[in-house]
């Protein structure tokens, strides 16, 4: 808990340290960088809504569809049980029906067990390395966002920062 509160402060602080030491130019990254975090937890909350709308099954189709409602850009939903088994991925269908509570990011941060600790609380965010396809899978840092669905599951997404 300790560790997700700080890396919280640290993603807080990031971007008015990063905008007092760079020009305007890299301010207004910083604030794109904010935008991107409102818009992850929005679609985040966007898809809880589904799932309560239209039921489990339903909205794991439609989660599990690469071309689906639930995949806007770099952003798609992919969700798990509080046991760490993947139950709906648009981009890892082989992931589905495992349990990958171990996983653990090229720096062992073990990031499937930090979402599952931060959506059972409710909602949050986490930090992890994680392979971005768009720049031929270098490993690049990566805001998850969580969130409770029920006290069965729960749904994240993520987006990258990147560096040039």
């Amino acid at each position: 808990m300790a560790s997700i509160l700080l890396l919280t402060a640290a993603f807080l602080i990031m971007p008015l340290a990063v905008a007092s030491e760079k020009s305007v130019e890299s301010a207004n990254d910083s604030q794109i960088e904010a935008y991107n975090a409102t818009e992850l937890v929005s679609f985040v909350e966007s898809a809880v809504a589904y799932a309560h709308e239209n039921g489990r099954d339903k909205a794991l189709d439609v989660f599990s569809n690469k071309t689906g409602s639930f995949v806007k850009g770099n952003l798609y939903i992919y969700a798990y049980d509080f046991n760490g088994t993947n139950i709906a991925h648009p981009f890892k269908p082989d992931w589905i029906g495992k349990n990958k509570i171990n996983q653990t990011d090229s720096n062992g941060v073990p990031y499937i067990r930090n979402l599952i600790e931060v959506a059972r609380e409710g909602k949050g965010f986490t930090y992890f390395i994680f392979p971005n396809p768009a720049h031929d899978s270098r490993d690049e840092f990566k805001i998850g966002y969580a969130m409770k669905v029920d006290d069965a599951w729960w749904l994240g997404s993520g987006i990258y920062v990147s560096c040039p």
